[in-house]
């Protein structure tokens, strides 16, 4: 009796340990490796430095283009689009597929919370849509959630010069 007490215990506290379990909200996930505050200082690298410090899976190269996809919760992804000219990274694009508008809102929230921390200070809003553009205007991110409700959002951040 005492060992199949003992056995039913540990079997218990493995799944409560698993059941437990979490990778944190989907901002959380999104922003674990690289938060948006970050992924604006890829302006101007070169797509071999990208290449390099990127963590997605790599799904396009080529003519100035690369993208890497990340899974995210369980059935859901964000794509990574970075586009190049012979100075560096100009644009990155982030396209995220949520099945649920909880998690697309928390993402929302999420960066609007972290880049209003930053310099870039509190964003210019317009029909679903939050901009954001560095003081010497040079560098405009935008976040785009009017489709939340799909769990849609698109971040886009590049250089206006």
């Amino acid at each position: 009796m005492k060992r199949f007490l003992t056995s039913t215990i540990i079997i218990f506290t493995l799944l409560l340990v698993v059941s437990c379990g979490n990778n944190g909200t989907y901002y959380e996930q999104m922003t674990h490796d690289k938060p948006i505050a970050l992924r604006i200082k890829d302006l101007n690298k070169t797509i071999d430095q990208i290449r390099k410090e990127e963590k997605g899976k790599l799904i396009n190269d080529g003519d100035g283009i690369i993208k890497f996809v990340y899974d995210i919760g369980e059935n859901d992804t964000y794509i990574i689009t970075y586009l190049f000219d012979d100075k560096g990274c100009y644009e990155i694009n982030i396209d995220s597929y949520f099945a649920q508008e909880e998690d697309a809102q928390n993402v929302v929230d999420g960066i609007r919370s972290e880049i209003n921390a930053t310099d870039y200070g509190a964003p210019e809003e317009d029909n679903n849509l939050c901009r954001w553009k560095n003081k010497e205007r040079t560098v405009s991110l935008e976040l785009d959630y009017k489709n939340v409700s799909r769990g849609l959002i698109i971040i886009t951040i590049f250089a206006t010069d």
